[in-house]
């Protein structure tokens, strides 16, 4: 399998200038580049700048992947619209299967999600990954921390799954083993109102970093329901300092579409509202969220198992009104005495003797079988088929 490489930058607050497209084609003569948006694509080689440094100085999202096993999603922030101390809770540093980071620079803060499988992907295509992700910078710049909490649980997973490779690999030592610090147990952040209400881009934050759903739904058992509240902004507008309002109407004349995120903060803050969604803090261990995914899952099967036993029957059901029709379109097709012939006629077999089953009815039916397949006793290509089967 060849290697394949894929790096997508974005805009978000404003265009690229001349200059910085300029610089873009430096990078790569072949990369896919427009006023908002590089897309380099590598099948060998590799990109020849350092990615978290050119989002840093020129875009607002990032998003790498790699058929060997890596994942990366970044955003850039305005510094001063998000703090490391906000972030922090949901990120547990890099090791190294994955990284989940932040750190501010002179002029922006950013955020850095990684996660490096061992496996690979086999065959994936990068291009249309970052689309659907793009409107989790602004839930963040909200106060959103959903796509954060995912990612935690993502990467507390690589996390134990590391821990039990470690455990399987030492050979313990039991007068060593007494003297040994013991790890205390990963306990959740903060569990942010919503995770039982996912939209689109956290449904392809969970896709793309692969978050196990029914950790997801264990997770939401903690979570609030996220509720709708018509906030008075008209009555907050005029809280606002002269100064201030129109030091941000000429943040918006000058294209800073953040402008609005910070707007509503303020007027929050002035209003005495909650200026962020608040979360649930809890004392479930990683450990006790593994317990509940499991019975989320024996759920989920139970529920899958009761649909596919309902659709089975309205199957069986509307088949039911039909069987005589069927039965009698069997002999036209084996008749054929074709492969496609064989094939549907067997289909239809295959059908009229899950209704006799359901019904009761397995020896009637066993016995119209053998009438209708009678005159085929000698076709090698039938029986074959009415073998694998498990007809007559």
């Amino acid at each position: 399998m060849s290697e394949y490489q894929y790096y997508e930058f974005q805009t978000i607050d404003r265009p690229l200038t001349a200059e910085q497209q300029v610089l873009m084609r430096k990078l790569s003569s072949r990369v896919e580049l427009s006023a908002t948006r590089a897309a380099f694509n590598y099948a060998y080689g590799s990109f020849r700048g350092e990615p978290l440094q050119v989002l840093e100085q020129h875009f607002d999202a990032l998003l790498y992947i790699a058929n060997w096993g890596s994942k990366q999603l970044a955003f850039r922030f305005p510094k001063h619209a998000l703090t490391t101390e906000q972030l922090q809770p949901y990120l547990l540093g890099e090791e190294e299967r994955y990284v989940g980071v932040s750190y501010t620079t002179p002029h922006h803060l950013v955020l850095n999600l990684e996660i490096r499988e061992e496996e690979g992907y086999g065959w994936i295509e990068g291009e249309g990954l970052l689309d659907p992700l793009i409107p989790l910078r602004e839930a963040l710049l909200r106060g959103d921390m959903r796509a954060l909490y995912l990612f935690w649980l993502r990467t507390a997973t690589e996390r134990a799954g590391w821990a039990e490779d470690e455990g399987a690999d030492e050979e313990e030592d039991e007068d060593e083993g007494a003297d040994e610090e013991v790890a205390l147990p990963l306990v959740e952040p903060p569990v942010p109102p919503g995770l039982g209400q996912l939209d689109p881009a956290l449904q392809a934050c969970a896709e793309f970093f692969a978050v196990d759903p029914d950790l997801i739904a264990a997770a939401a058992e903690a979570s609030p329901t996220l509720t709708a509240t018509k906030e008075p902004l008209e009555r907050w507008v005029t809280l606002l300092p002269e100064a201030e309002r129109n030091a941000l109407l000429v943040r918006v004349a000058r294209g800073e579409t953040h402008v609005g995120i910070t707007l509503l903060r303020r007027l929050r803050e002035l209003g005495g509202a909650q200026t962020t969604p608040a979360g649930v803090t809890t004392q479930r261990t990683f450990a006790d969220l593994q317990a509940a995914a499991q019975r989320q899952q024996q759920l989920r099967l139970r529920q899958e198992q009761a649909a596919a036993e309902r659709t089975r029957l309205a199957k069986l059901e509307a088949l039911a009104q039909r069987e005589p029709q069927i039965w009698a379109s069997i002999p036209g097709l084996l008749a054929k005495r074709t492969a496609s012939g064989y094939d549907e006629g067997v289909a239809r077999l295959v059908e009229l003797r899950d209704l006799a089953v359901q019904r009761g009815q397995r020896a009637a039916f066993e016995a119209q079988l053998a009438e209708v397949t009678a005159p085929y006793i000698s076709s090698a290509a039938l029986q074959r088929r009415l073998k694998a089967e498990r007809l007559g």
